[in-house]
């Protein structure tokens, strides 16, 4: 197992000058975009499973597990099970891991694996909850990655209740924090990033961990919150 601090990940974001980053962002709104067309995420898929999330971040989550080796994820916001299904082939690959993933809707034909545990509610329903604390319990290092209602409110609650499941070296990974302007849809109001700003006044244990977006295209900007104490 490696630390966090281990050399082959301790990389840094791209130098770039003004237009540069200008222009990143113009490609970020033009592919996120795309979703309404069928395209962007929504045309990204592991093993036939549609995983609404960007190439780019998958692999950052490969190095996440391959680096931290929880032993146990947790996400909300199942959606088709595409990116449930993507974490537990990599905790395949690794020997060791599962996932616990939570969503409100049951949609059929979600990929079965070894290594998944549906559940099915509302994450922040404290019975729900409390399913998901149990299962942590159980588990020497604990990984969480939220990505369901992107309302503000419903991720600060989410935050407030599932940072304290994540072990010290481990990530609390929030989804979805480009929404809002950052740079991706202006219209829609405080989100994840917002919620991510507040929980990071109110709690000293987690920081960003900015070269997990070394790859310019990110859904989640500020939003790799690594546990250091």
């Amino acid at each position: 197992m490696t630390g966090a601090g281990d050399w082959r990940f301790n990389r840094s974001l791209p130098d770039l000058d003004d237009l540069e980053r200008v222009q990143i962002e113009e490609f970020q709104r033009f592919y996120y975009d795309l979703w309404r067309k069928g395209g962007g995420t929504y045309d990204v898929s592991w093993l036939g499973y549609q995983t609404v999330k960007t190439p780019n971040d998958l692999i950052v989550y490969q190095e996440i597990l391959t680096q931290c080796r929880p032993e146990l994820i947790v996400e909300t916001g199942t959606r088709w099970g595409g990116s449930a299904l993507f974490l537990a082939s990599i905790c395949d690959l690794l020997g060791s891991g599962r996932v616990v993933t939570v969503d409100v809707e049951k949609f059929e034909n979600r990929p079965e694996h070894q290594r998944i545990e549906y559940i099915h509610g509302s994450s922040t329903d404290p019975a729900i909850f409390a399913a998901v604390k149990n299962y942590a319990e159980q588990s020497l290092s604990v990984m969480v990655i939220l990505d369901s209602d992107h309302a503000e409110p419903h991720v600060s609650s989410e935050l407030s209740m599932y940072a304290s499941l994540v072990s010290v070296g481990q990530y609390l990974i929030v989804e979805d924090t480009n929404i809002n302007g950052h740079p991706v849809r202006p219209e829609f109001g405080p989100g994840p990033w917002e919620a991510v700003e507040r929980f990071l006044g109110l709690d000293g244990g987690f920081v960003r961990d900015s070269q997990r977006e070394r790859f310019l295209v990110t859904a989640s900007p500020g939003g790799f919150l690594f546990r250091q104490s």
